[in-house]
C-alpha cells in the first residue's frame, strides 16, 4: 500500500503541481480515509521525500555507473538528469524552490558530481560552477518539457537531447577553463 500511495501521489503532483497537492486529495483518489494515509506517512513532507527518493533511485540505477573517464561519467549523469526532468517537470520545479539538503538522494547526486568535477576540472569555485551547471540542466529541461510535443516516436526528443548535449559540452568546456 505504501508504494501505491507514493505512485499515486507522484501522479497527482505531476498533474496538478506539488504546491496544490494535499493528503486529502491523495486519500480521495485512493478511496481512503485521509487518516489512513497518515498511517503510512506522518506528513506531506515525509511523503514528498518518499516521492523524491523513488524518482532519484530510478535515476541512480540508470546514471550512476563507474566510468574510467570522469568527464564522460559527469556528462552521462547530467544527460540522464536532464531526461529525468523531462519526464518529471513538476519535480524539477519543486526542487528548484526547495532546499535539496532535505533529500538524501539529491545530496548524493551533488556529492558525486562534485567528486567527478574535481577529478577532471579545476578546483576553483567548484560549488558555484556546479550550481551554474545544474541550473542550466533544470532550465533547459523545463523549457523543453513545457514546449508542445508532436506525435511520433521521440525524434524531436532525440534532436533536443543532442542539442542539449552540445550546449552542455560547450558550457563544461567554458567552466573548466575559468
Amino acid at each position: 500500500m505504501k508504494q501505491k500511495i507514493v505512485q499515486t501521489a507522484l501522479k497527482i503532483c505531476e498533474k496538478d503541481g506539488y504546491d496544490s497537492f494535499s493528503m486529502r486529495k491523495l486519500a480521495t483518489k485512493l478511496n481512503l480515509d485521509p487518516m489512513a494515509v497518515y498511517h503510512y506517512f506522518a506528513s506531506k513532507e515525509e511523503l514528498t521525500k518518499a516521492i523524491v527518493e523513488l524518482i532519484f533511485h530510478r535515476f541512480e540505477n540508470k546514471a550512476m555507473f563507474n566510468a574510467k573517464n570522469p568527464k564522460q561519467a559527469f556528462q552521462k549523469i547530467l544527460v540522464e538528469y536532464w531526461n529525468l526532468f523531462i519526464e518529471y517537470p513538476g519535480l524539477s520545479l519543486y526542487l528548484i524552490k526547495n532546499s535539496f539538503e532535505d533529500f538524501p538522494s539529491v545530496v548524493l547526486l551533488n556529492e558525486k558530481l562534485q567528486d567527478l568535477w574535481n577529478a577532471f576540472g579545476p578546483g576553483r569555485n567548484v560549488e558555484k560552477k556546479l550550481d551554474i551547471i545544474i541550473d542550466f540542466v533544470h532550465g533547459n529541461a523545463l523549457a523543453f518539457s513545457m514546449a508542445p510535443r508532436k506525435n511520433g516516436k521521440g525524434g524531436k526528443t532525440n534532436q533536443n537531447q543532442k542539442q542539449f548535449e552540445s550546449s552542455l559540452q560547450y558550457l563544461l568546456g567554458y567552466l573548466s577553463q575559468s
